[in-house]
């Protein structure tokens, strides 16, 4: 595929967020002001996206750990990862050296760690059923990649009043109050109808995400046709993978990188000013059949959507090459 030529790169956002002045104002500063001039922002995107998947790779084994130290080290992670997330884009304006590949990777990645920052809530209450656990995660995916379809569509990153900072906040206030054993406990506890307490967070986490999605396609002003096909193939993934006959890991890690793999490629085709992409529609195929199929079949699935992300990864980071660099100039 031929890109046509890029015009100068430009950061276009929309910030309407509550929190997020605050933070980069009071906040950021804090975490920036140790960081060397010399190191490019690249590194430290990537630096701080290795936080969410080691509590990634921690809410997989998490009946291994104690409830405490897991949440203190949920709770330290995500700190760590917020903070540079924004680093990053402080460091680039600082240096001069902001570019399409940054954005690329920043928001590439962030498609995944919103989703991995519910995981672990959910990891943690331990008990919660996996098609719940699927579905709550999948809202929080459609509401990333809403805004990544807004952005190419108008051509600027909107962020509205209450968005992935505030929602981050609250996780983290979530992981803290796992750290107390008598709000640990009332998480856990029957409220109306025998529900657990927790069902609060996951009403209020899957409403607001897709209260986040309808916004993103209120303000495009229709349903661009990817997108409702990727609404409908993730929905049809989620469900199957709630039968999934294979271990916990496979189905979240399908769900993680069947909606990264649209999202960062929905990313690279408005930096490179590509055709509109569609979303991989043989996930749910497999998913559906795995059941009936050989038991390796899931990993097979997993496999085919590892592959297919790297590719479209690939895609998108070998045109924007130049952009990448090693150290910045003294």
């Amino acid at each position: 595929m031929s890109d046509a030529p890029r015009p100068p790169y430009a950061y276009v956002c929309e910030d309407h967020s509550l929190l997020l002045p605050f933070y980069r104002r009071h906040l950021a500063p804090l975490w920036f002001a140790p960081v060397p001039r010399w190191l490019p922002a690249n590194f430290i995107t990537l630096a701080s996206s290795a936080c969410m998947w080691v509590v990634f790779l921690l809410s997989l084994r998490a009946a291994d750990f104690a409830p405490v130290p897991l949440a203190a080290t949920f709770l330290i992670l995500t700190q760590i990862y917020l903070g540079y997330d924004h680093v990053d884009g402080m460091q680039a304006k600082a240096t001069g050296t902001s570019s399409a590949l940054g954005e690329y990777l920043d928001h590439s990645l962030d498609v995944y760690h919103g989703a991995l920052v519910v995981f672990a809530a959910c990891a943690l209450i331990g008990s919660m059923p996996p098609l719940v656990m699927l579905f709550v995660v999948w809202c929080t995916l459609q509401a990333f990649a809403a805004t990544m379809v807004e952005e190419k569509e108008r051509g600027a990153l909107y962020f509205g009043k209450f968005g992935a900072v505030e929602a981050m906040i609250l996780f983290n206030a979530f992981y803290l109050s796992w750290m107390i054993p008598a709000v640990r406990a009332w998480w856990t506890s029957p409220l109306v109808f025998g529900l657990p307490a927790y069902t609060l967070l996951v009403v209020g986490g899957s409403c607001g995400c897709l209260g986040a999605t309808v916004d993103c396609l209120r303000r495009i002003g229709r349903l661009p046709p990817s997108f409702a096909a990727y609404l409908v193939t993730s929905l049809l993934l989620t469900g199957a993978l709630a039968r999934l006959p294979a271990p916990s890991w496979c189905a979240i890690t399908a769900l993680l990188l069947h909606s990264g793999d649209y999202g960062g490629r929905v990313i690279g085709s408005h930096l490179l000013r590509r055709p509109p992409v569609w979303p991989d529609f043989l996930a749910p195929g497999l998913a559906l059949l795995a059941p009936f199929g050989p038991a390796w079949l899931p990993f097979v699935l997993v496999a085919w959507l590892a592959l297919k992300t790297a590719w479209g990864m690939v895609t998108v980071v070998l045109p924007l090459r130049a952009d990448w660099r090693w150290r910045n100039p003294d």
